[in-house]
């Protein structure tokens, strides 16, 4: 299990980005929020989804699991 993040803002797509706690490209401590701790990434993306009521939400390429 994982601890996992999103951004405050989007990428220059639009898309909010999820980051696990041990992820290169996590934002800085006061520019993310914490989803949750997931045992996967599909799951902090759901939650991510709901707790920020965004669709355009993704997980970081490196957090993929």
């Amino acid at each position: 299990m994982k601890f996992y993040y999103s951004g405050k803002n989007t990428n220059t797509q639009g898309v909010i980005m999820v980051h696990s706690e041990d992820c290169k490209a996590l934002p800085d401590v006061l520019q993310r929020i914490y989803i949750g701790m997931f045992p996967n990434s599909n799951l902090a993306i759901t939650s991510a989804k709901q707790k920020l009521q965004l669709t355009r939400v993704k997980v970081c390429t490196c957090c993929v699991e």
